[in-house]
């Protein structure tokens, strides 16, 4: 069979390395136009090695005018510890809230809070300058402990006092092995899906910058965003396809259009 306007993907092979816990719903949206899904994920999200960073920020939270919340992840781990001081991220009069994303939007509202500020599109520079003036403001990120550098940074050249805290890690899944790696990949595929820096770095590690680009040779490399695919980059990947937006739809779309 032919791939068709309901099935564009049909057939397809897509290897997804998102976490455990995302990668269903990638592969709900793939499968559901005809593609045969394959996950893979290359990292794992696990609580911080000291919660005294996060714990002394929320105990002080009332001094920042911003939270900035760049993951589904960082809301959850930030509202378990929310819990543990018996406070909430209700709305509240001294601090406001900002999601980057529609899933990261849809994780406050989960968690009690109607973000205050959400970009039209998810791109770093459309969420420093979404916040409106910065000079003088107190920002608290919440973030993996590999989060990239260029959010805290535009937001400092805008004129805040940015915290960066460690809410979660991003690690090497501990039941991947090189040989398991291996054995997906020899089977191939005809798309990899990357939807975050560690997702690419953790696989360009296990196997090495070498072998992945051999494997990679005869497959489309799909990023979720700039900041991926220039990681990709990084290792000598050949990225084919960026999504526009940092979100799954607008990946899922990319690759439709390019396919």
């Amino acid at each position: 069979m032919k791939p068709t306007t309901t099935n564009p993907l049909l057939g397809l092979k897509i290897l997804i390395t998102r976490p455990r816990d995302q990668a269903h719903a990638l592969s709900e949206k793939l499968q559901a136009l005809g593609a045969v899904t394959i996950e893979l994920p290359t990292i794992q999200i696990v609580a911080p090695q000291s919660y005294t960073q996060l714990d002394s920020a929320i105990h002080n939270i009332k001094y920042y005018d911003w939270i900035v919340f760049t993951s589904v992840h960082g809301v959850q781990f930030f509202n378990d510890r929310l819990t543990t001081s018996n406070t909430t991220l209700a709305k509240d009069n001294y601090v406001k809230v900002a999601a980057v994303g529609p899933a990261t939007a849809t994780a406050l509202k989960n968690a009690g809070r109607e973000p205050d500020f959400v970009p039209q599109q998810y791109l770093t520079e459309n969420t420093a300058t979404g916040l409106g003036d910065l000079h003088g403001k107190r920002i608290l990120l919440p973030r993996a402990d590999i989060a990239s550098k260029r959010l805290p940074q535009i937001l400092r050249e805008h004129g805040a006092s940015v915290d960066e805290v460690v809410a979660y890690r991003t690690v090497m899944p501990g039941d991947l092995t090189r040989e398991e790696l291996e054995s997906i990949l020899m089977k191939g595929f005809d798309v990899i899906t990357f939807t975050s820096p560690s997702t690419v770095r953790n696989l360009a590690l296990l196997i090495g910058s070498e072998e992945l680009e051999r494997y990679l040779k005869n497959c489309k490399v799909a990023c979720i965003g700039p900041v991926t695919s220039d990681a990709a980059k990084e290792f000598g990947i050949h990225v084919d396809i960026v999504a526009k937006n940092h979100t799954i739809d607008s990946l899922v779309e990319a690759i439709v259009n390019e396919i």
